[in-house]
């Protein structure tokens, strides 16, 4: 089995916008979009590549506007995404593809499939985000991301302001005692995935990478989940997988289901895992029910 390759690629569209993407599994194999989760960039494709490429998948794993060389694209919102997918798969001679959605990246996910029916074969989000706008039940949230929420509806510019040392400081790895303190906030199955050196080696740089592309990056990457998604995933007409960990801490596993039963014919797989552990500790399963 070669190692991945992480070299980023770079793709500009027939409309000047640019977007940054690795491929990871065979390259000759079935194409699957990976969309990364918030915040972090197109290396987080890397846990794919090894069960990707034993099942023949091709993984194209494109950096969102404003990560990475990614053109920016403010303001946009989840329903701006489709149509960024449609022009890289034309560029690459790609008809169909599957998608995997990937914590933040799982509304990005749902919104390809509600807006490429004729190009989706089918779509599974892993430890997806769930629906967060003002007005709506933000229970199932982690409290940081409540608290983050909160500020975002009031003060804006304040949350804005407090990412700045963040995104400086999360450019290097945490010394090991830090980082064995912000472990022990994780659930446990999320402890043991990433107190194995080997995984954190390959999980780090995804989170790093991202942070590299600054405040205005992080933020507008960020930004779409305060708001209204744009669109009814009533209205979906592909196969949907949602997979969740009932050990999830960020986004709680009943609101998932929750959202699972509004999109027509999608299964629920509710495993015992958490939010960081879900995808390497049950990646053959996901592939398995992705293809």
């Amino acid at each position: 089995m070669s190692a991945p390759d992480h070299t980023p690629r770079r793709q500009v569209l027939p409309n000047g916008q640019a977007v940054e993407y690795r491929e990871y599994g065979d390259p000759a194999g079935e194409p699957v979009f990976f969309f990364h989760g918030w915040p972090a960039e197109s290396h987080q494709g890397c846990f794919l590549h090894e069960a990707a490429a034993a099942r023949g998948l091709r993984v194209i794993s494109p950096n969102r506007p404003g990560i990475g060389a990614s053109s920016r694209q403010p303001r946009r919102r989840f329903p701006d995404w489709p149509p960024v997918i449609a022009g890289l798969a034309d560029a690459l001679g790609i008809s169909t593809f599957r998608i995997l959605g990937l914590s933040g990246g799982g509304p990005y996910a749902l919104a390809c499939a509600w807006a490429l029916p004729g190009r989706v074969r089918k779509v599974a989000t892993v430890c997806g985000a769930i629906p967060a706008a003002p007005g709506q039940d933000r229970r199932g949230l982690s409290p940081v991301y409540q608290g983050m929420l909160a500020i975002h509806d009031s003060a804006p510019w304040l949350l804005k302001s407090a990412l700045l040392p963040v995104t400086r400081a999360a450019r290097i790895p945490p010394p090991r005692p830090l980082l064995w303190l912000l472990l022990r906030t994780l659930g446990p199955r999320d402890r043991l995935a990433l107190m194995d050196r080997a995984r954190f080696r390959l999980y780090f740089p995804g989170f790093a990478n991202a942070m590299r592309s600054g405040v205005r990056g992080i933020w507008e990457d960020g930004d779409p989940y305060s708001s209204q998604w744009g669109f009814a995933v009533e209205e979906i007409r592909v196969p949907v997988s949602v997979w969740h960990g009932t050990q999830d801490r960020n986004f709680h596993h009943t609101r998932a289901e929750a959202l699972a039963a509004r999109i027509p014919g999608a299964s629920f797989h509710r495993v015992e895992e958490g939010h960081y552990s879900i995808l390497p500790m049950r990646l053959e399963e996901i592939l398995a029910d992705l293809v």
